[in-house]
């Protein structure tokens, strides 16, 4: 294999590849005031490193283009009928513009001007091999191993072997149509998993707690509302006392719940004073209908046109009236419920003066 790769680079043997004098009376390309010389402008996109260095097998220059910790030259591809990127043989044509134009620079040295004006490059004609494209699919890089030739007194002028490079004038487009097949590939992809995500049939639970198991009902047992702090007997229900059913106000229940009502009940915790505003400090809970009951986690709250989520005793100052309410919760087999209930408020006459909160379901 005439271009040797290795974890640090390409490596030209001298065998294979001859190295060529930088001046007439001796020096090399590859020597590092010449290479130093060389390298110092926009060449250096284009002109990697070269050490000239020596093993058991002979002598060789080892090219390398490394970034960060990568070396991407030894993984790199003939130019062959590939092309150069357009803009990337535009920027070489000046850069070796640049370059030839340093001989005639005011107080150029004549050893330097002479390296100038000797400067060769590769045939790609007869080296093909020399005019590499490195790096991925959307970022290729041209890159040429310079300072040598295989096919002997092959090298052209600077300027002249860069005039037989072929443009690839489709470079450009083939990398804007890759990336939006790639975006649209990636859109039919992600459109079905948002349909599941909307077809599911219950909603996560992202609380991570868990929904206390329910006892039947009892005939004749008197509910949870009797623990209240009001120590008063639970009101007749809604049904029997001509009361309106439930009616949300100013929300809309979460998507998926279930239009039946669990067997839980929301009960009264604890009343406070009556305010100077008239409002009044309420605590409520909901409470399985079993002996003795048990408090049941609630997800939200809803009244008033507001949502309290995460607290499973809400506390809430409320006016005088009637404020209808409803708990999400889940029930023992993890699915989502409602209770729903109506919270009257009567202030007393003055601040001083007790009133009396009734829940009815």
């Amino acid at each position: 294999m005439p271009l040797e790769p290795t974890a640090t680079g390409l490596l030209a043997r001298a065998g294979e590849y001859e190295p060529l004098r930088a001046f007439s009376q001796g020096g090399r390309y590859w020597d590092r005031v010449p290479q130093q010389l060389i390298r110092e402008g926009a060449l250096a996109e284009f002109l990697p490193a070269v050490e000239a260095e020596e093993d058991d097998r002979g002598r060789f220059g080892r090219f390398h283009r490394t970034t960060g910790r990568r070396e991407w030259l030894r993984r790199s591809l003939p130019v062959g009928r590939r092309g150069v990127p357009a803009p990337q043989l535009e920027r070489l044509r000046q850069a070796v513009r640049e370059f030839s134009n340093q001989a005639a620079a005011p107080g150029a040295q004549p050893q330097n001007r002479e390296l100038i004006e000797r400067f060769q490059l590769p045939d790609i004609t007869r080296d093909p091999d020399l005019y590499r494209l490195a790096g991925p699919w959307w970022n290729r890089r041209l890159q040429i191993l310079w300072g040598c030739e295989r096919t002997p007194d092959s090298s052209l002028p600077a300027g002249a072997a860069v005039e037989k490079l072929e443009e690839d004038r489709f470079y450009s487009l083939r990398r804007l149509l890759t990336a939006l097949l790639l975006s649209l590939l990636l859109l039919l992809l992600l459109l079905p998993m948002g349909w599941l995500w909307q077809i599911w049939p219950q909603p996560l639970n992202l609380s991570g707690r868990q929904a206390l198991p329910t006892a039947s009902p009892v005939p004749g047992r008197r509910s949870g509302t009797e623990a209240a702090g009001t120590g008063a007997a639970s009101p007749p229900s809604a049904a029997n006392r001509g009361g309106k059913p439930f009616q949300p106000t100013g929300h809309r229940p979460a998507a998926g719940l279930p239009k039946a009502q669990y067997a839980g009940r929301i009960v009264l915790c604890g009343q406070g004073q009556p305010e100077a505003d008239g409002k009044t400090e309420v605590t409520l809970e909901v409470r399985t209908p079993g002996d003795p009951p048990r408090k049941l986690p609630v997800e939200a709250w809803h009244f008033d046109g507001q949502t309290v989520r995460s607290q499973d005793r809400l506390h809430a100052r409320m006016a005088a009236g009637e404020h209808p309410i409803q708990a999400d919760i889940l029930d023992p087999a993890g699915g989502p419920a409602q209770i729903s209930a109506v919270v009257t408020i009567e202030p007393g006459k003055v601040v001083t003066t007790p009133g009396s909160v009734r829940v009815r379901q």
